[in-house]
């Protein structure tokens, strides 16, 4: 099932299973490049005749959570909701141990790698959906998402860190791949330790200060508590709210240097796209072939309208000459 088809789609509309009962596959594999473990979760009603939404879940300091904790938590949601869950064995998310600041990021780059390898073998060997590819954290677990899921905006539809370690040093080289469209939830715990919820509240302000409009913090009743409902929820509601976007162009169309073909893959499907090609000319199309009056660089910019209202933009920077 291609886009198109998906675009009426959130999730899998699920089975009718008891969340306490997973029949599905849980299965301990090896991401043989990084020789990481990693811990998949393949419902029990999996084909291959439509594209499966892909979590990763982020573990938080060992022993105090584990992947395999992680996976556990998650199997009930994938089960019923009909979701490829997998729990990487990360060696970058310890909240307890002084590192030097190098160490701890040589660490989250080792994660990092692994997880975009695990993620990309599982979109395809299993018929992963590669627009609907999300994040989540718990505790120490929000070092991978802060850094992996920011560095990756392609990658990761939406992020959701619940009770989260943050530290902005560990962040060096994130700042410029931000993308302003990427939805972020951060889960703070109303009777959490005043630290984890200082480092939450630090992480938001931080996030908003990078000019991040699609931010939240919420606050929910309880300790530090892994509730993992509560990011699918969130999951959930930015896909229906929020459009994927995948833009594209190429020149040299019919052998014209100044033709190009734009391509844009939205998900679900939009409201309205308007094009503006950088040289005065607009668009309605969602794929347009445009030509130029003559060559140069042109900013291009794509507008998408989603049946919410909500406004998403995407920029391309077009180079031709003759």
């Amino acid at each position: 099932m291609g886009i198109a088809g998906l675009a009426m789609l959130v999730f899998l509309p699920g089975c009718p299973v008891n969340l306490n009962r997973v029949p599905g596959t849980t299965e301990m594999r090896v991401e043989q490049e990084s020789g990481y473990n990693y811990y998949l979760y393949i419902p029990s009603w999996h084909n291959n005749e439509s594209r499966w939404p892909v979590v990763v879940t982020c573990h938080g300091t060992n022993p105090f959570d584990t992947a395999w904790a992680q996976i556990h938590e998650w199997r009930g949601l994938a089960e019923h909701y009909g979701l490829l869950v997998i729990a990487p064995v990360l060696k970058g998310t310890d909240s307890t141990r002084t590192l030097s600041v190098e160490n701890q990021i040589d660490r989250q780059r080792k994660d990092e790698q692994a997880i975009l390898n695990i993620v990309q073998k599982t979109i395809n060997s299993l018929n992963g959906d590669p627009d609907r590819v999300y994040m989540v954290g718990w505790s120490g677990g929000g070092y991978a998402v802060y850094y992996t899921g920011l560095r990756h905006p392609k990658v990761f539809r939406a992020l959701s860190v619940r009770m989260g370690s943050f530290d902005a040093r560990f962040l060096p080289d994130v700042q410029e791949r931000i993308d302003p469209y990427q939805p972020v939830l951060i889960t703070i715990a109303s009777n959490d330790l005043p630290g984890i919820s200082l480092q939450c509240r630090k992480a938001y302000d931080w996030l908003k200060e990078q000019g991040m409009d699609r931010v939240r913090i919420k606050e929910i009743a309880g300790t530090h508590q892994r509730r993992p409902e509560v990011a699918f929820d969130f999951l959930r509601e930015v896909t229906q709210d929020y459009s994927f976007i995948r833009i594209n162009a190429v020149k040299d169309i019919g052998g014209d240097p100044l033709t190009v073909q734009f391509y844009a893959a939205i998900d679900p499907k939009p409201g309205a796209v308007i094009w503006d090609f950088g040289d005065g000319e607009v668009s309605h199309e969602v794929s347009p072939q445009h030509q130029y009056a003559k060559a140069g660089t042109y900013e291009v910019k794509l507008t998408v309208v989603n049946p919410k209202a909500a406004k998403t933009e995407r920029t391309l920077r077009v180079t031709l000459s003759k």
